[in-house]
C-alpha cells in the first residue's frame, strides 16, 4: 500500500517573465515578500510555506541547507531547487504557494522547473492581457501534466491595459483557443488591487479568490505520495525572512536548445 499523507495543497504560479506571478504572490501573502521584476536567471524558484524559521536552500537531491540571517542574501542557481521561506500568512495555512521562474528567458535552464513541478496540485497561469495566450505558452501548457489541466486558473493580468472594447474580444479568443485546458480563465488588474479592495472592484481580484477557492474544493485532500515527489525535510527554527534576496548568475543556455526542449522538460 502507497504511504499517504495528508498535507496541505501546492499551488504553482507558472507563465512567461513578467506576467505577473510574483505581483499575484504578494496579494495572496498579505505582503511583498516575492521580489518582482528580476529575470528568470536570478531567481530559483520560491516556495512559501506556513510557520516560522530561517529560509532554506532546497538542493537538487531534496536536503536542505540554512541561509545567512541577512537582508541579502547570495543563492547560487546551480545546484538549487527551490529557495523556501516560512511566512506567518493565512493563506499559507491553506496551501503551500510556489512562485516559479518565467518560462520565456533564454538565459533559464529548461530543467529549471522539473524539481518543484511534480508536486503542484492546482496550477495558475499568468498570461499578460497585451500578449494574451501566445504560442509560446500554448506549447508549454499542451505538455503540463494532465491533473493541472483540471486543477488549473488562467489569469489575463494587465487587463487594464487593453482598451475597453477589445477587453471583451480578447477574454472570448482565449477561451475559445483554451477550451477544456483550464477550469477557470478569468481577466484581472493586479496592480490595482494593491489599493483597498473598496477602491479596487474592477482589479478582479475578488473574483480570482472565489476561483482559487473552488480550485482548492476540488484538490485532492488526500495525496499518496507516490503521486508526487515531496522534498520537505524538517524546517529551521530561527525566525527571520529574507526581504530581498539575489542568486549568482550561472552561464547562458543555448536559446534554440531551450525552444526544442521546453515542453519535454516540464513533463
Amino acid at each position: 500500500m502507497s504511504e499517504i499523507e495528508h498535507k496541505r495543497p501546492y499551488v504553482a504560479l507558472l507563465g512567461e517573465f513578467s506576467a505577473g506571478k510574483s505581483t499575484l504572490a504578494n496579494l495572496l501573502l498579505g505582503s511583498a515578500q516575492s521580489p518582482v521584476r528580476v529575470t528568470a536567471t536570478q531567481m530559483p524558484p520560491l516556495w512559501y510555506h506556513f510557520g516560522t524559521g530561517a529560509p532554506m536552500r532546497v538542493l537538487d537531491d531534496g536536503s536542505e541547507e540554512v541561509l545567512p540571517d541577512a537582508e541579502n542574501i547570495a543563492v547560487p542557481l546551480d545546484g538549487t531547487k527551490a529557495l523556501k521561506i516560512a511566512l506567518d500568512a493565512p493563506t499559507l495555512e491553506r496551501f503551500d504557494l510556489l512562485d516559479m521562474p518565467g518560462s520565456s528567458d533564454p538565459n533559464m535552464s529548461p530543467d529549471i522547473w522539473d524539481g518543484l513541478l511534480p508536486m503542484a496540485d492546482i496550477a495558475i497561469w499568468c498570461s499578460p492581457a497585451t500578449q494574451a495566450w501566445r504560442q509560446s505558452e500554448a506549447a508549454i501548457w499542451e505538455g503540463m501534466p494532465e491533473r493541472l489541466h483540471r486543477r488549473s486558473l488562467l489569469l489575463l493580468t494587465r487587463m487594464d491595459k487593453v482598451s475597453a472594447q477589445d477587453r471583451s474580444r480578447v477574454l472570448s479568443r482565449v477561451r475559445r483557443e483554451t477550451k477544456d485546458q483550464f477550469r477557470h480563465v478569468l481577466p484581472a488588474a493586479l496592480l490595482s488591487a494593491a489599493s483597498p479592495i473598496e477602491r479596487c472592484e474592477k482589479s478582479g481580484l475578488a473574483e480570482v479568490m472565489t476561483a482559487i477557492n473552488d480550485l482548492l474544493l476540488n484538490a485532492t485532500a488526500v495525496i499518496s505520495m507516490s503521486d508526487r515527489q515531496s522534498i520537505e525535510p524538517a524546517s529551521a527554527s530561527n525566525p527571520t525572512v529574507p526581504r530581498r534576496v539575489t542568486t549568482l548568475p550561472t552561464a547562458q543556455v543555448n536559446r534554440q536548445r531551450r525552444r526544442s526542449t521546453a515542453s519535454s522538460a516540464l513533463i
